[in-house]
């Protein structure tokens, strides 16, 4: 049985790709819940962005009982974090249709440093769940490479409509190796650029 969360929270991504990321769309989506906006604001203190943080969340539960519902200890480090992903891709289908919309918000202005922090999050989540037990300065580059990694995989799964995620698969295994193998940050964020000029330049012209 879904918690009260989990329905405003479904409701919600149904109703953003049409009506958009907003409070205005949360509080339409509770109204269609018959829930109050002091339950919302109870369920949701920070309402949309505490949506996100939900989402962010419940996903890393559902990552984590896949994950290790398999014998991953002979895997080489990068092809954990390579299971990984994409597990955090494939569990994530349902919101496809909403997460450009959520994009748009994360990338306002107002929002940037705390869009970091949970890109930043993310990162860590990922790492340590791999079994990285790293304490030295190689902590922080390791989590600063992957979230370039994870920031341009999303913008490419968001255009991906190949079988069964095949080219998102690809992109990961390719960008995860350049990582591991010692791309730069710089080549990497020069890649995301591009990624995410085609990402706005299709969203532009569907618009």
């Amino acid at each position: 049985m879904m918690s009260k969360q989990e329905k405003i929270v479904n409701q919600f991504i149904k109703d953003v790709p049409k009506f958009g990321w907003s409070r205005d769309t949360l509080l339409g989506s509770a109204k269609k819940l018959k829930v109050s906006t002091s339950i919302l604001a109870k369920e949701f203190p920070n309402f949309e962005t505490d949506i996100i943080k939900f989402i962010i969340s419940q996903n890393n539960k559902k990552v984590e009982k896949l994950y290790k519902s398999f014998n991953h200890d002979r895997l080489r480090m990068r092809d954990r974090i390579k299971t990984i992903l994409e597990l955090k891709f494939e569990t994530n289908q349902h919101l496809k249709d909403s997460l450009p919309e959520m994009l748009k918000n994360l990338l306002r202005p107002g929002n940037i440093l705390s869009s970091l922090k949970l890109l930043n999050q993310n990162s860590d989540f990922i790492w340590k769940l791999a079994g990285d037990n790293s304490n030295d300065f190689s902590y922080y580059s390791k989590r600063g490479l992957l979230s370039i990694v994870y920031l341009s995989t999303l913008i490419y799964w968001l255009n991906d409509n190949s079988d069964k995620m095949i080219g998102t698969k690809s992109f990961i295994s390719r960008s995860v190796d350049n990582i591991v193998d010692g791309m730069s940050k710089l080549k990497q964020l020069s890649i995301l650029k591009i990624l995410a000029k085609n990402f706005l330049d299709k969203r532009t012209r569907s618009s």
